[in-house]
């Protein structure tokens, strides 16, 4: 009897794992959900209501297969089109970049990539029916590689804004579905008879897993110094540079594909669609933004005006001369001494003020064992303005103690310090 509860059981919840939000709204309330049958549909006649814990509800819902078709139908209408106009005469408009975005509310503010719309004040959004709207562009955080637009004229019943998940609670290997608008070259100045650049794609949407959570700086690293030493000044000097982490995804990611969102199971988005390899032999190594960062940034800029990323001024990763990939990853392997080291210090800094100095070593971080670089990099980013650390320091032979309270890194500090 119970094999064939469990069996009616898997069956009902693969129905509704997707198309049903009442299904979702029992399993996280905390009530078991309850499951009835007659005969033949999983029970014996005459059998009474059977009922599963919330766990073993839960731990169901998360080994049944999901039906794509539902949930990209589900969640189509929220995703659009960007191309971002750069007006260069009271008659003349020309496209600079394509890339895709996801409504948020229902007042017309959509989130992309800082690369994509980050550079031009206004906008063109097409929506999935094919509409178009223009939109102005609010702010742009180089740095989460995240901008934030509003359309001019929002028209509420053709926005169906996107439910944004939690990212902190992402874990490797969990199902993602990114949606994005690749080659859809249509409005401005297109010359749809040439394939390379229209490709006719307004919508496609791409399934793998999160490969996991990347806090190495490689990926940072490596886009800086393309941005800074090789040109890419599309995406802002700062662009990456502040990101307490990043998600490889080997989910494809296409060229357009940047700035639409990259769903869960359940239809939530939990990260922005940021940077792919296009080669298919390359596919398994793409990025995107956690949507919490970028949630942040979007409160932060609509109830304050601003958004500022903590800083004590410590360069603890490498030295600033270190700008590439190679340089980073020698002097972390062969180079970096154990332990957490002041290697640099920012003029006017609070670590400046407090008189820290190059070559002190930080033997306790408020009364605990010192992490790691890396995570004292991460515990920094997502502190508070104000925040305040009390450092054991060794310089020489002498130990003491000094106090930090982190503030706004200022917009011309461009490195990795914190």
């Amino acid at each position: 009897m119970v094999v064939r509860l469990m069996v009616g059981l898997a069956a009902v919840l693969l129905v509704a794992a997707v198309g049903s939000e009442s299904a979702s709204a029992r399993s996280d309330s905390g009530q078991a959900p309850t499951v009835q049958a007659t005969e033949g549909e999983g029970l014996a006649a005459g059998d009474e209501w059977q009922t599963v814990n919330e766990d073993e509800a839960k731990r169901i819902l998360r080994e049944t297969p999901i039906n794509v078709a539902e949930l990209v139908e589900k969640v189509k209408r929220g995703v659009v089109v960007v191309q971002p106009i750069n007006i260069v005469s009271a008659a003349a408009a020309e496209v600079t970049i394509l890339g895709s975005g996801f409504v948020i509310d229902k007042e017309g503010h959509i989130i992309t990539n800082a690369h994509v719309a980050g550079k031009s004040s206004v906008a063109q959004i097409i929506f999935s029916d094919g509409s178009s709207e223009r939109a102005t562009l609010v702010a742009v955080a180089p740095y989460y590689d995240t901008a934030l637009l509003k359309l001019d004229k929002p028209n509420p019943d053709k926005l169906f804004p996107v439910a944004l998940g939690d990212s902190d609670r992402v874990r490797a290997g969990e199902v993602a579905l990114a949606m994005g608008s690749p080659g859809a070259m249509e409005g401005f100045n297109i010359d749809r008879s040439d394939p390379m650049e229209f490709w006719g794609l307004r919508q496609t949407a791409t399934m793998r897993v999160v490969s996991g959570r990347d806090t190495d700086l490689t990926f940072e690293v490596m886009q800086h110094f393309y941005n800074r030493y090789q040109g890419g000044a599309q995406f802002g000097l700062s662009y990456s540079m502040n990101l307490p982490y990043i998600f490889r995804i080997q989910v494809p990611i296409n060229q357009g594909n940047s700035g639409g969102p990259l769903f869960n199971r359940k239809g939530e988005v939990i990260a922005i669609n940021t940077w792919g390899r296009s080669l298919p032999v390359a596919q398994q190594t793409n990025w995107a933004v956690p949507i919490n960062f970028a949630k942040n940034f979007v409160v932060e800029v609509l109830e304050h005006k601003r958004h500022d990323v903590p800083w004590l001024g410590i360069h603890c990763i490498f030295p600033p001369n270190i700008t590439d990939v190679e340089s980073f990853t020698e002097f972390r392997e062969l180079v970096r001494p154990e332990g957490l080291w002041v290697m640099a210090v920012e003029k006017e800094s609070p670590a400046a003020l407090a008189g820290l100095q190059d070559g002190d070593q930080i033997l306790t971080v408020n009364g605990q064992p010192p992490p790691t670089p890396e995570d004292f990099r991460v515990n920094v980013l997502l502190g508070e303005i104000g925040e305040e650390y009390v450092l054991d320091i060794l310089r020489g032979n002498n130990e003491f103690e000094v106090r930090l309270y982190t503030v706004p890194k200022p917009a011309y500090v461009v490195n990795f310090s914190v």
